[in-house]
């Protein structure tokens, strides 16, 4: 199921985010439902057949931990609407 994919997908990101640009994004292919971190400055976005969300949108300051960053649940739920009649 995506939301799984794209958590997993935020975790890795989470492990090491010096690792990655400050665009990163989550790709989905809407046809195959397939994600993958997207990190790449030269690609034409707009012209794409797939869809990119930024992953500093699905993710929040922790309430608990000031300074680490977490998965936002709500906006992982958002994202996985977004594909449910898929």
């Amino acid at each position: 199921m995506i939301k799984e994919e794209v958590k997993a997908l935020l975790e890795e990101y989470l492990d090491a985010p010096e690792a990655w640009s400050d665009n990163v994004m989550i790709e989905v292919d809407p046809q195959t439902l397939d994600c993958r971190l997207y990190d790449e400055d030269d690609a034409d976005i707009e012209a794409s057949d797939k869809d990119y969300w930024e992953v500093m949108d699905l993710l929040s300051m922790s309430v608990d931990d000031p300074g680490r960053w977490e998965i936002d649940r709500d906006a992982l739920d958002e994202l996985a609407a977004s594909y449910q009649y898929q």
